[in-house]
């Protein structure tokens, strides 16, 4: 994969260095797929159609098109094509866009987007919150849409020719999945044709193995809205009858198609080590063209195909006869097929002299070529028959091309779902693409090694969810639910590190804490039907926590935190093996210690702290003022204390431990505010605060603290929040404990979640993904007679005044607001940038509203007012006499 081989097309010697051959260190892990494809909106429905034998391809009347030939003839189609369902349905507020900026994003930008993002999910990676760097290759097809929107761009407000050239032209299509997605490694358009999407693979593994990055996303799409047309030209790659016949004797061509596939790659050891689903180890890629060797610049070359086979073996390391299955390019051109049965045969006979030992089939068959996706979809396919070890049907054979002799090669032809038994060797399989140009691709895969059992788990697992709207949090619920009541994918432990870590964190936030599936499904059922409503909340935008120490629990250490949670373990470890004896004391110290300990180490840190009377002495601890040996022996002497002697005894004791500056902030109760410094650093203020607590300060500095909108006051020492009502009741201080972090997470706190876990990672599980709420964002083609200029593509604009006609400047911003995102209506106090505006948008906005007032107006004063009622109000006083 890193370093050319000795390959030669021309058959010569290819003995190959061990340098320049990959090794367990170079394989690739698949560790995630999406994909649209016709009649499949999902790596699972593709692969129910493809076991099922399930075609695809749309099959409507021939009509020939008057006039479209040169010479005024009717042109022929092909009455068929592959199609997707819905193309033109977006979730824009999911990616930030408004209705106007998603209008003018090509389909096929927008569905590689939604793909991306679902292929990252399904990985269970968030780049947000990951320390990996990202990456992305890909590529696209050209299709009509920009042109649709030149057509019509005087219909089309404010609309530019920078506007759709980036959301149209294929080479910004991994960059907006970059920016969109938060991808900060290589961002690579690839463009090689009908190879595109395996090429695109190809590079991701160079740059896994280069280090450019960590995880990196392959793939493309070939999307066209409106429909395409495939015109019928004798001796072309179409078929007439619109049929795709792979290596059949009746094959006269392929048929088109429409789709999209994505696959999330890292290096093999990464992923085993992170817990990482790894759905299929990729051996070895290999690309290479055919130069000058072939008849037409469109035809294909069975010396370059030969070659390219065999590089990607040699670098795979594999032997051709442990090959079970290969998914051809497949084309069913009378010339393509022979072809490439040919190299295929030529580069196994290397290796091997058997006879039908090797199944072969094209998705081609089910689903019609995918242009620049047609790699990505057979390595889907491919990916699929390995993890169910099943080899599904190649449809549409009878008989073979006389030019293909099956009984003499390697290859026999799939015609029905096949186990696929396995030797003493692991499942393995080739794919390739061939672009016309010339390039070609070929990948060695290997079915993912053995899968470790998973670890043993506590008891309680919390399950969080989030969404972007609420409706879409109900969805997620809801979906959860049924996956775990009729397919559940593992253990409840696996499920929860799932979704703690593998999804993207949006606003609008559910959890439950449970102990089994059944419980689980039972609290997902409720939150999908919009209760308990207090586990059910929207993220804040800046939350911190106050912990506060009362020392008047009296609570022996948890005995279900302390099996189930290391960091609570340790903590009241340390405070028995520093402490002379195991009293009363010491165990309500080691309970309140070791809980604020655990919630730290889950990330719930502190902003401040507030302690009084034997809660003084753990938050001494707790800020490291004072090692854990010390802090002990003041809390006995807190408990033995008594009169006036008692206070200058305790800041001695105090003083004499060398008391450490705290590293957060203080508040004490015997001033009613945050200590300064020097405050902090002398004795007597602690003994104060022990000793000598003044209630109303103490109550005066609790009610500023619960007034702070930002700030959530945390009893460390308390079992924790009640649930809700209709929740299960927390069984024990575990429980409790988690029900407290759900809480804290739904307000918006980073968690920390290895740390809930005991600090190792967990298995990774396929769960369903996020529930996209798309909707219609499409400007149709111009038709013959097609709106009047002036006319928008949603209707004809209102009439009336001219731009700001009316008195009142508050509804004319809603107006341009509206114009200008493409909304219907806005509200008065809704946000610019959270309807999708950036700056550019700004910039339209403000020019507009310079046509209309005569105000300075520029983008820094959207900025600066992002509220349609902030920005009349700017407008109001400028225009002030």
């Amino acid at each position: 994969m890193v370093t050319p081989t000795s390959t030669r097309p021309d058959g010569g010697d290819e003995a190959a260095s061990d340098e320049a051959l990959s090794g367990p260190g170079q394989q690739i892990a698949i560790i995630g797929m999406a994909c649209r494809y016709p009649g499949a909106d999902s790596p699972e429905a593709f692969w129910r159609n493809l076991a099922d034998g399930v075609g695809s391809v749309t099959v409507f009347p021939p009509a020939p098109v008057p006039g479209s030939r040169a010479d005024g003839a009717a042109a022929h189609y092909t009455p068929a094509r592959g199609l997707l369902d819905d193309p033109a349905h977006f979730d824009a507020g999911y990616f930030g866009y408004s209705p106007r900026e998603a209008r003018l994003i090509s389909p096929q930008q927008r569905l590689f987007l939604e793909c991306a993002a679902q292929a990252l999910e399904d990985a269970g990676q968030d780049p947000a919150r990951s320390a990996a760097t990202f990456g992305i290759y890909g590529g696209g097809t050209e299709n009509g849409y920009g042109q649709i929107l030149r057509d019509r761009r005087h219909e089309l407000p404010g609309v530019t020719d920078w506007d759709i050239l980036i959301g149209t032209a294929p080479d910004y299509q991994a960059t907006r999945v970059a920016y969109k997605l938060g991808l900060t490694g290589p961002a690579v358009t690839v463009q090689a044709a009908c190879a595109t999407s395996l090429v695109a693979v190809h590079l991701a593994v160079q740059g896994l193995l280069h280090g450019d990055c960590d995880v990196a996303l392959a793939g493309a799409a070939a999307v066209h809205v409106p429909d395409k047309v495939s015109q019928y030209t004798p001796g072309g790659i179409i078929s007439a009858r619109g049929e795709c016949r792979t290596f059949d004797a009746a094959a006269d061509g392929t048929v088109g198609g429409d789709g999209v596939g994505i696959v999330v790659l890292k290096r093999l050891a990464d992923a085993q080590a992170d817990g990482d689903r790894i759905l299929a180890v990729l051996r070895g890629t290999a690309v290479n063209n055919d130069g000058a060797h072939r008849v037409g610049y469109t035809a294909p070359g069975v010396e370059g195909q030969t070659a390219v086979i065999r590089e990607a073996q040699l670098v795979a390391e594999v032997d051709a006869g442990t090959i079970g299955y290969v998914e051809a390019h497949g084309t069913a051109t009378p010339l393509g097929d022979p072809i490439e049965l040919a190299a295929l045969t030529a580069a196994f006979r290397r290796d091997t002299d058997r006879t039908g030992y090797c199944w072969i089939g094209s998705v081609k068959t089910n689903i019609g070529h995918t242009d620049a996706a047609a790699g990505a979809a057979g390595l889907i396919k491919t990916v699929l028959a390995l993890q169910h070890r099943s080899i599904p049907p190649s449809l549409n054979y009878d008989k073979p091309n006389p030019a293909i002799d099956f009984d003499a090669g390697p290859f026999r032809v799939a015609t029905r779902l096949t186990p696929w038994t396995a030797d003493d060797t692991p499942r393995r399989a080739a794919v390739s693409a061939f672009g016309i140009g010339g390039t070609n691709a070929h990948v060695i895969l290997e079915e993912a090694p053995p899968r470790p059992a998973s670890a043993p788990a506590p008891a309680h697992q919390l399950l969080v969810l989030s969404a972007r709207t609420p409706e879409a949090l109900g969805d997620v619920a809801g979906r959860l639910a049924a996956r775990l009541r009729d397919d559940p994918p593992g253990a409840l432990a696996d499920v929860a590190w799932t979704l703690q870590t593998g999804r993207r964190e949006h606003d609008h936030r559910a959890y439950a804490v449970v102990r089994d599936t059944e419980g689980a499904v039972r609290a997902l059922t409720g939150i999908a039907a919009g209760h308990p409503a207090d586990a059910i909340s929207r993220r804040a935008e800046h939350r911190e926590a106050v912990f506060h120490f009362t020392g008047t629990t009296g609570r022996a250490p948890a005995r279900g935190l302390y099996e189930a949670e290391p960091a609570y373990r340790r903590a009241v470890d340390a405070c028995f093996a520093a402490a002379e004896g195991d009293d009363a004391v010491v165990q309500a110290f080691a309970h309140a210690y070791a809980t604020a300990m655990t919630w730290i180490q889950w990330g719930i840190r502190p902003a401040c702290v507030l302690a009084t009377g034997a809660g003084v002495a753990i938050a001494a601890a707790v800020t490291k003022v004072l090692p854990v040996a010390d802090a002990v022996r003041l809390a006995v002497a807190h408990a033995r204390s008594g009169g006036a002697e008692a206070l200058r005894d305790y800041a001695e004791l105090f003083r004499e431990a060398s008391p450490r500056p705290p590293r957060v902030p203080l508040v004490s109760a015997a001033l009613g505010r945050r200590l300064t410094q020097e405050e902090a650093a002398d004795p007597l203020a602690w003994a104060r605060a022990a000793l000598q607590p003044d209630q109303e300060l103490l109550d005066r500095a609790l009610s500023e603290l619960r007034a702070d909108p930002r700030l959530v006051l945390l009893d460390v020492a308390a079992d924790g929040s009640p649930p809700g009502p209709d929740a299960d009741p927390p069984a024990d201080d575990h429980a409790a404990a988690l029900d407290t972090l759900g809480r804290l997470w739904s307000a918006g706190f980073p968690v920390r979640w290895r740390q809930v876990h005991g600090g190792v990672p967990r298995a990774l599980l396929p769960l369903p993904g996020y529930p996209f709420q798309r909707e219609l964002f499409l400007v149709e083609p111009l038709a013959q007679d097609g709106p009047r200029p002036g006319e928008s593509a949603d209707g004809p604009r209102p009439a009336g005044q001219p731009d700001g006609g009316g008195d009142e400047v508050l509804p004319t911003v809603l107006r341009l607001y509206a114009e200008i995102l493409g909304f219907d209506e806005v509200a008065p106090s809704d946000d610019f940038f959270d309807l999708g505006g950036d700056s550019l948008i700004a910039s339209r906005l403000a020019e507009r509203i310079r046509e209309v007032f005569p105000v300075d107006i520029d983008a820094l004063s959207v900025f600066e007012s992002p509220e349609p009622v902030q920005l009349a109000a700017a407008i109001e006083e400028l225009l002030a006499p």
